[in-house]
């Protein structure tokens, strides 16, 4: 790893990563001050227990339990719409350093430097997972620091054991992505792609709940190893899940050495 260039690249990114850590915030207060009323709505379980279960596994649930903060949160946040948020943010780092810089002219001017091809890939990968783990730790200390301050009974150990899934999860996504910046020449093209990728993996693995083969599939795919749900009820952190997600990462990562080291960097 390069220290300059990795410190650069944190520094380039750095207002879009505060930007994504303060919408998240925004987004886990207003979910965090919505429990209280939803849990307290007339009706609202026996409404929940007429939704198919399995239509639930979208929002990253098998069972919808009211009484439960943690089930809630998952539903309405960390199931699916946190996952957007946070992808979002991936993509977009993923988009501007080896593919943005090649599109820019900037990569051949970085070359010139006595910095390796394999220095550069390492430094700006390291730059994305800083910036995984920054929003993810952001996220679950607003949903413990809110929740405690609206007086919410809260399982402080399964959310924390929700941060490690949570950081393996965005880097097998950036695995990927990384991989598709030094396949690609046009940036915008890496975004589809890492989109296409991510969104076919989420699809095959609510498709799971319907069909066999899919079901079968899923556990070629990332989001068939994150559960939040059942990690935040348990407050165990699933090793094997963990590890079958760093796998992801790590040749998706592993590759793009490989590609690199032979792509012709010329815009």
């Amino acid at each position: 790893m390069n220290l300059n260039l990795f410190k650069k690249t944190v520094s380039d990114r750095w207002r879009s990563t505060a930007v994504f850590g303060g919408g998240i915030l925004a987004y886990v207060l207003m979910t965090t001050a919505l429990y209280p009323t939803f849990r307290d709505i007339s009706g609202i379980e026996e409404l929940l227990d007429k939704y198919p279960k399995d239509f639930l596994r979208l929002f990253g649930v098998e069972s919808f339990d009211i009484t439960s903060f943690g089930n809630f949160v998952t539903a309405e946040l960390l199931g699916l719409m946190w996952v957007i948020i946070v992808v979002a943010f991936v993509l977009g780092f993923a988009r501007s350093v080896i593919a943005g810089e090649i599109h820019d002219g900037t990569m051949e001017l970085l070359l010139s430097q006595p910095i390796s091809r394999w220095s550069v890939v390492t430094s700006q990968a390291l730059a994305i997972a800083a910036g995984i783990v920054t929003l993810v730790v952001v996220t679950v200390l607003g949903i413990v620091g809110f929740g405690a301050a609206l007086g919410i009974e809260i399982f402080y150990r399964g959310f924390f054991a929700f941060i490690p899934v949570g950081i393996c999860l965005l880097l097998a996504i950036a695995g990927y992505s990384l991989l598709f910046s030094t396949l690609l020449k046009d940036p915008r093209r890496v975004v589809m792609a890492s989109a296409g990728l991510t969104l076919a993996f989420y699809m095959l693995h609510f498709a799971g709940a319907y069909w066999r083969v899919a079901d079968r599939m899923d556990v070629f795919g990332i989001f068939h190893y994150y559960n939040p749900a059942s990690v935040i009820d348990s407050g165990t952190v699933p090793v094997g899940s963990l590890l079958a997600l760093l796998a992801f990462a790590a040749v998706g990562f592993t590759a793009s050495l490989v590609v690199f080291r032979r792509r012709d960097v010329a815009p």
